[in-house]
């Protein structure tokens, strides 16, 4: 395949991708602050005074949660808390026995005052529209993963996706200097192709952006160098998100044969014929054994147990959940080790550790985590901003460029028409 089918195919992939990528570069941007944006926004729906007083236990507060709401199952229980946060208790549906269906609920949650066990409000979907500065960050998230379109979005997206990962190394094969195999006869512009240089240094001039230079030029070399800067984390935008989008049909049969990484959602079980609805242990009893078994494992495999972050229980596996931080995961602020038990018996079912068992795994963790900026901090979530703006500002000159070209192109045609026409008479 020649050098024009690969500029043909990245040409055409851009503009397929130019409208998505724009979108997600763009939302991203105020995504990589997501939760600082949205404790400043909704700190009144979060966050209760800070008082001199110990919080209540919080099995006691979902018992009390409970009780509010007789129709909900309370399925996850957040062990890591802060003095002034608020109590939140995700609610799902019971089914009814006159009917045999999911009760429907008028809330998705409810939030109780952690020192008094208070009921401080409701939580429901308020859908996207109109905005408020309660639902702006969840619209600006539907946007970036799926335009907002529900599963449409997220097909389109995830097509886009995988376009992307594929045309991340047919742009960078792009980058390279086109091989003569005789000196050009007409001389060239300086540095631009000359088969006296080397391959290196000939290639050096992707990497620059000339200036000054004429707006089509501009465009060109900011898109061809901007893109090659910061290839690898296109790279891994691309293929993670295609990781958030296909990761059943495309990422994780694609990780699974090249690293061997388990299917997450057969793990540590395949799911139950029936849901098992509720566990016959109770909660305070699954967070002693939780504890228990996760120190056993952690010690087993030599992993140090940080802090403790949630229990939760997973009706279609019949099983516990219970999530610590630890020294295998990729950040102290993000828990991801885990271990399952079986809700009726306590028998142990699985550890997962993020990083350091499966390579797999472990890639798929940083995927993810660099996607998210939830390593490194501060630095990292400011260069994940600006990347943003690089994704849509390479979307843009791509579609530029195209245009001018398409323009050209359109131009010389006219003109070899209109000289073949004063020809002919």
């Amino acid at each position: 395949m020649t050098r024009h089918f690969w500029v043909l195919v990245h040409r055409y992939a851009g503009l397929y991708m130019a409208f998505f990528l724009s979108v997600a570069g763009l939302t991203g941007c105020v995504l990589a602050f997501y939760h600082e944006l949205d404790d400043w926004l909704n700190s009144d729906l979060y966050r209760v005074e800070l008082r001199d007083q110990a919080m209540l236990d919080e099995f006691i507060l979902r018992d009390q949660a409970l009780a509010l709401e007789p129709h909900a199952y309370i399925n996850q229980l957040m062990l890591s808390r802060e003095s002034n946060r608020v109590f939140e208790a995700g609610l799902t549906p019971r089914t009814d026995p006159a009917t045999g269906k999911p009760y429907e609920l008028a809330y998705q949650n409810l939030r109780l005052d952690p020192y008094t066990g208070e009921l401080l409000g409701y939580g429901k979907d308020e859908g996207l529209w109109p905005l408020t500065r309660h639902n702006i960050l969840r619209v600006i998230y539907s946007l970036h993963y799926s335009l907002a379109l529900d599963e449409v979005g997220v097909w389109l997206f995830g097509i886009a996706a995988l376009i992307w990962t594929v045309d991340c190394f047919v742009a960078f094969y792009l980058t390279f200097p086109v091989r003569r195999k005789s000196p050009h006869p007409n001389p060239l512009p300086e540095g631009e192709g000359t088969t006296s240089r080397g391959f290196w240094s000939r290639w050096a001039i992707a990497w620059k952006i000339k200036w000054p230079a004429s707006a089509l030029r501009l465009n060109f070399d900011l898109h061809r160098a901007g893109g090659l800067w910061t290839w690898l984390m296109l790279f891994v935008f691309a293929w993670s998100s295609v990781g958030f989008n296909l990761s059943e049909t495309v990422y994780q049969p694609v990780m699974a044969a090249l690293f061997d990484m388990p299917d997450l959602r057969q793990f540590p079980v395949p799911n139950l014929p029936e849901p098992r609805p509720e566990p016959r242990i109770a909660w305070r009893e699954a967070h002693a054994i939780g504890r228990r078994l996760m120190a056993e494992q952690a010690q087993a495999a030599h992993v140090q147990v940080l802090a403790e972050e949630a229990l939760a229980y997973q009706p279609e596996k019949g099983m516990f959940l219970y999530v610590v931080k630890s020294d295998r995961d990729l950040s102290p602020d993000h828990a991801g080790t885990a271990i399952w038990f079986d809700s009726d018996s306590g028998r142990f079912g699985g550890l997962l550790l993020p990083t350091g068992e499966n390579l797999g795994l472990t890639l798929s963790m940083w995927l993810f985590a660099l996607h998210m900026a939830k390593v490194w901090g501060l630095p990292f979530q400011i260069f994940v901003c600006a990347m943003g703006l690089v994704v849509a500002m390479l979307s843009v000159t791509g579609v530029y460029i195209w245009l001018k070209k398409r323009s050209a192109l359109r131009s010389s045609k006219a003109r070899q028409a209109n000289i073949a026409g004063r020809v002919d008479a």
